[in-house]
């Protein structure tokens, strides 16, 4: 009889739970938990279209907001950031949702406990730091430090100002936060004070300091002239809350170090007589010590307080650089022959474009390349200014011919590409000319161009032979002939180019003709001259013995290029 009952009595029970487990499903997927708030509004036992009702009748974002400080007032406005009540998430977190990681009485527990909700709101996040980063340039105040200035023998104090700077990791979350609350009451900005003023007594010691420099000095000694650093600045390295005055002085140590800096000079060679001698001697350079010497001006600054001298000296710490490549290298380099050469006439260039490839080719000259290393023809060849030396000449760019500084720059890079191939070092860029250009195809067929142009595309090779190259220019005014020669060692590479291809060619579009009301009617005067397009290919092999060392096919694609004329009307 026992075991009977207690079989009704298991029974009961599970079934009871069934009831009250299906009884929580319901309320769960189908209405809101009881004590279900939203802000401060009760949405308890409330179906999904009831939720959504009440929430886009009920709620909607404040539309400013006040942030203010100790001297303005700013306004916050949702609507800039592009902020909007997110409805369908913020209803959908109302809802009960089960989670297994709960005891079902946990679950219970938790449906019937009171549950607070805040609103969910989108917004635009870059909207949002330009507000924030517009705000802070507005209110944020440099710290500017108090000092004592030394002017005509006397001692003054020239007042600081603390500076402010806007919080704005804490303020972005303090307004997401607001906006979430629907919250508009005002709110203070959260700025943090930068720096420290002097007070009286600080002002009275350092200014007793400042009396025993008048008239004081440290001089710097050593190789260079000696450096005198007069009262004046010696005053304006006191500091009210540092004993070793290390900003001031590690400033003027910084400024100091790029004036007397000495940058060292490498060798410069060339190849002549099937020797290299030298062209321009290395010499050794230097540079200071700026931890070493800001120490020692810190601690002589103390000593001239101290003292009735007028003056202390002490030798400036500076440390020798020797040059990267030495006049005595020049045995060591491995520069014993021609590995190749390049080419290129330019008769038809006129008298500026002469001398920017002049200009140009002196500067990608006697060039050392170390073996391993890769070889930038426009870090060579650095600025190409007025300033420098270069003048307008034309180029192409983007379909036309106009004035720019540095035309011509190309016929240096396309001859030096031509004694790339020559000499079978590793070719690792180059990209041809997209239009045909005639000084190119005065003594080679169309395809053994370079073009290059800051910051890009650039033209290099890396060094793969045994030893150094050598680059040398020689250019020929008189003939217009320009040429590249490397020098190095020669590790029996031989160089073939075979299979040069033409085709695709494509005659240039019809002439266009552009009315110039400035020209006498019916005068033309040429702008562009017409080029018809092809495109052409060819291998470069570079072997040793049964080894092949590099292999490339070069293409080039030139597009036809219309004639272009601007008529008198």
């Amino acid at each position: 009889m026992k075991n009977k009952n207690s079989v009704f009595y298991f029974f009961a029970l599970s079934f009871f739970l069934f009831s009250l487990l299906c009884f929580f499903l319901r309320f769960s997927f189908q209405l809101t938990p009881p004590q279900t708030f939203l802000l401060q509004t009760d949405f308890s036992r409330l179906s999904p279209d009831q939720v959504n009702q009440i929430m886009k009748s009920d709620f909607s974002l404040f539309t400013d907001l006040s942030l203010t400080s100790s001297e303005v007032t700013f306004s916050f406005q949702p609507a800039s950031i592009s902020a909007k009540i997110n409805y369908p998430q913020t209803g959908q977190q109302l809802f009960f949702q089960y989670d297994s990681a709960f005891s079902f009485f946990s679950q219970v527990k938790r449906f019937f406990s009171p549950q607070h909700y805040s609103l969910i709101v989108d917004y635009d996040s870059l909207s949002f730091d330009i507000f924030l980063a517009g705000l802070s340039a507005q209110v944020n105040q440099a710290f500017l430090p108090a000092r004592l200035e030394l002017k005509q023998g006397r001692i003054s104090f020239v007042p600081g100002q603390l500076g402010q700077l806007l919080n704005i990791a804490f303020l972005r979350q303090t307004l997401l936060n607001r906006l979430a609350q629907n919250d508009s009451s005002p709110l203070d900005l959260p700025l943090e004070t930068l720096g420290r003023l002097p007070t009286e007594d600080d002002i009275s010691a350092l200014s007793q300091k400042a009396q025993k420099l008048i008239g004081k000095s440290l001089i710097l000694t050593g190789d260079l002239p000696d450096i005198i650093v007069d009262d004046q600045t010696l005053t304006s390295w006191l500091d009210f809350f540092s004993e070793d005055n290390s900003e001031m002085i590690k400033q003027y140590v910084h400024s100091l170090s790029q004036t007397v800096k000495k940058d060292p000079v490498n060798a410069v060679f060339q190849f002549e007589d099937n020797k290299i001698v030298e062209f321009r001697p290395s010499q050794n350079g230097f540079s200071l010590l700026e931890d070493d010497l800001s120490s020692s001006l810190a601690t002589y600054l103390n000593r001239l307080i101290a003292t009735d001298s007028a003056s202390l000296s002490f030798a400036l710490p500076l440390i020798s650089a020797p040059p990267l490549v030495r006049t005595q290298d020049a045995n060591n380099l491995g520069i014993k022959e021609l590995l190749g050469r390049g080419t290129s006439t330019f008769k038809h260039s006129s008298a500026i474009r002469n001398k920017n490839i002049q200009k140009g080719s002196s500067v990608v000259n006697h060039i050392l390349v170390p073996p391993g290393s890769t070889f930038s023809f426009l870090e060579a060849l650095g600025d190409v200014t007025l300033e420098t030396g270069y003048q307008k000449a034309y180029i192409i760019r983007q379909g036309k011919t106009e004035l720019d500084v540095g035309g011509g720059i190309c016929q240096i890079s396309t001859t030096f590409f031509r004694a790339m191939l020559d000499s079978g070092v590793d070719i690792i860029e180059r990209r041809p000319h997209a239009f045909r250009v005639s000084y190119y195809e005065e003594d080679r067929p169309p395809g053994y161009d370079a073009t290059v142009f800051i910051p890009n595309p650039d033209l290099k090779f890396k060094n793969d032979t045994p030893a150094h190259i050598l680059i040398q220019s020689t250019y020929d005014g008189d003939n217009k002939i320009l040429t590249y020669e490397f020098y190095g060692t020669s590790d029996g590479r031989q160089v073939e180019i075979k299979n040069y291809k033409q085709w695709g060619w494509q005659a240039p579009p019809e002439t266009r003709y552009i009315d110039d009301p400035t020209l006498p009617p019916g005068k033309l005067v040429r702008e562009e001259t017409a080029v018809p397009g092809i495109k052409t290919s060819f291998d470069w092999l570079v072997t040793r013995g049964d080894e092949i060392l590099h292999q490339q096919t070069f293409q080039s694609n030139y597009v036809p290029w219309a004639a272009v004329f601007r008529r008198g009307v």
